[in-house]
């Protein structure tokens, strides 16, 4: 019985680690002015962050993407040399995932891997600015680029930062027409990210 007491104990305290979930955190936050943010949490993270309600939730698991329904019809240029027409909205995504080499720092990461492996999908990667920011207390790095994709022009905006081995990147993705109008959800990303 004491054996049984004491498994049951300990099956127990297992299940509570293993809940990720944060107690008392709001559905959606209310500013003075009126807006309203959304919340993007799921139990496969370790975050949560808010998002502006006029962004719909596209993918809730390791990633979390969000995009604004801002449509834009593009034409890729494939390979065979055929174009194929399809629709862009902006997104913002959200993901980490284990490092596996020792990096000193998000700029060393960017320079020796992120920037790389952008290349193999990428062409003519144009860094428009780059600059130390501080997200959930932790420094990381902030980078803005253009680059072509079969054949159509994005401009993106990636936020790079690291945890206990981990690698979290935040990255805003539009044509260069819509960049601007929409850059607004990574700032708020950015201010209300937070661990659980």
């Amino acid at each position: 019985m004491k054996k049984l007491f004491i498994l049951a104990v300990l099956f127990l305290l297992i299940l509570s680690s293993c809940t990720r979930e944060p107690e008392n955190i709001e559905l959606d936050l209310v500013t003075e002015s009126g807006e309203i943010f959304r919340l993007a949490n799921n139990e496969a993270v370790d975050f949560y962050f808010y998002y502006p309600e006029n962004f719909i939730l596209d993918k809730n698991a390791v990633m979390i993407s969000i995009f604004i329904n801002d449509t834009e019809r593009i034409v890729n240029e494939l390979d065979t040399g055929t174009n194929l027409p399809v629709y862009v909205n902006p997104n913002l995504s959200a993901y980490v995932f284990s490092l596996i080499d020792d990096y000193a720092d998000a700029e060393q990461y960017w320079n020796e891997y992120a920037r790389p492996a952008l290349s193999e999908v990428f062409r003519d990667i144009f860094i428009e600015s780059s600059e130390n920011i501080e997200i959930a207390g932790i420094s990381g790095r902030k980078y803005i680029y253009s680059a072509f994709l079969g054949g159509q022009e994005y401009k993106q905006a990636q936020v790079i930062f690291f945890k206990d081995r981990e690698v979290y990147t935040l990255t805003y993705t539009a044509t260069p027409d819509r960049f601007d109008r929409h850059s607004r959800v990574l700032d708020i990303v950015v201010d209300t990210f937070a661990f659980k």
